[in-house]
């Protein structure tokens, strides 16, 4: 199970959906070492991995035979198979998922990746970009380092509550209403009202106002409200109706459900996607978007720091692919992910630690706190 401590000291993933996970333990010390450089070997390469290969350029301290004959083991048991009779092995969805979270070591990013990280955060500190700017950049810093296809889900806040609301005239034909939320931000707004409204009706539609909406949800309310506005203030109905328009516009994120998209030019650089129709599977992929929204907001419902949805897990159509997201928090209580889409062979270790920190850096821009003080665990879906 990754842990993001202050220090950035990263241990072990834990794999979700892991039913054998007995089996998982008793895998002795030498078929690890053998899954950990098949692994290594076909993230580096893209091609299967034969045991002469193992034998020459690994750490393994044995013979052709005998890694040839583990190599057999992992393939009764799951972890590996092979593409062709002749051709080496290749790491399955059970096999990386035991290499995630197992056989993967977690390093601190290099002090270079680290000062980026840095200048992003001071970047947008200074210029002051709104979020759609800073996820934007964020999101394409983490494509650019992980050479995989960047997407990002907005903060998504939870349903807006009314702390407080007052309504009063500014001009003859104008009225200034001022709202309090939960988290104690003031909105106003300026609203157009008949010229004949008297100061003593803006008062009591406040008032009604108060009582109906205040510290309860705004937008589950909003119909039975405006039921009520009819039967108990018909003769401002229209009225009412408009200031409660304005209230739902204020506390609803314009960037509510929004999905960002970075980098996936990268992804068809990628030899597992030089197949057409596998071309254009990704192209009506993110052409729909809707897999990839659902995916990242089934993922912000838990609250681990890094989630890694291996193949088939991630519940998208094309199957042979990896989804590696990071929570990061937004303003007022808010919370989005941001992620990488790539191979099943993607190298997880970079990815994971480029997630952490780019999330990270999102999350102090985003609060305005100096450090980050995640202890959130990491799970893989």
């Amino acid at each position: 199970m990754v842990v993001l401590s202050d220090d950035k000291m990263i241990a072990p993933v834990n794999i979700q959906n892991m039913a054998d996970e007995a089996q998982l333990a008793s895998l002795n010390e030498r078929q690890r070492k053998i899954l950990k450089e098949v692994c290594n070997s076909f993230i580096s390469t893209g091609e299967p991995v034969g045991s002469r290969t193992l034998s020459r350029f690994s750490d393994l301290a044995c013979s052709p035979a005998t890694i040839r004959n583990g190599m057999a083991d992992l393939e009764l048991m799951g972890y590996l198979f092979s593409p062709h009779a002749s051709a080496g092995r290749i790491p399955t969805e059970k096999g990386f998922r035991f290499y995630v979270s197992f056989l993967v070591k977690y390093e601190r990013v290099s002090k270079r990746e680290e000062a980026l990280m840095n200048l992003l955060a001071s970047r947008f500190e200074e210029a002051h970009e709104n979020r759609g700017d800073i996820l934007r950049s964020a999101l394409r810093l983490a494509s650019d380092q992980t050479k995989l296809g960047g997407m990002a889900l907005a903060p998504q806040s939870p349903p807006g509550r009314l702390r407080s609301l007052k309504v009063f005239r500014v001009l003859e034909d104008k009225a200034m209403l001022i709202m309090i939320d939960d988290s104690g931000q003031i909105t106003d707004q300026l609203i157009q009202i008949p010229s004949e409204t008297s100061d003593s009706v803006l008062e009591q539609l406040g008032n009604f106002l108060n009582t109906e909406l205040c510290n309860q949800n705004v937008i589950e309310h909003e119909a039975i409200l405006l039921r009520k506005s009819h039967e108990l203030v018909a003769r401002h109905s229209r009225l009412l109706s408009s200031i409660v328009r304005r209230i739902h516009d204020a506390l609803v994120d314009p960037l509510q459900d929004t999905i960002f998209l970075e980098g996936f030019m990268n992804f068809f650089d990628q030899p597992e996607f030089k197949d057409p129709l596998k071309i254009r599977d990704m192209i009506s992929l993110l052409d729909q978007k809707e897999e990839l929204l659902n995916l990242l907001a089934r993922n912000l419902e838990k609250n681990e720091k890094i989630v890694v949805n291996i193949g088939s897990q991630s519940g998208l159509q094309i199957q042979d692919l990896s989804v590696v997201t990071a929570r990061y928090q937004g303003p007022n209580k808010s919370a989005g992910r941001i992620g990488v889409i790539g191979p099943l062979r993607m190298d997880y270790a970079k990815v994971v630690v480029t997630l952490a920190e780019v999330s990270n850096a999102l999350s102090r821009l985003f609060t305005g706190s100096s450090t980050s003080k995640t202890h959130e665990e990491t799970s893989d879906e």
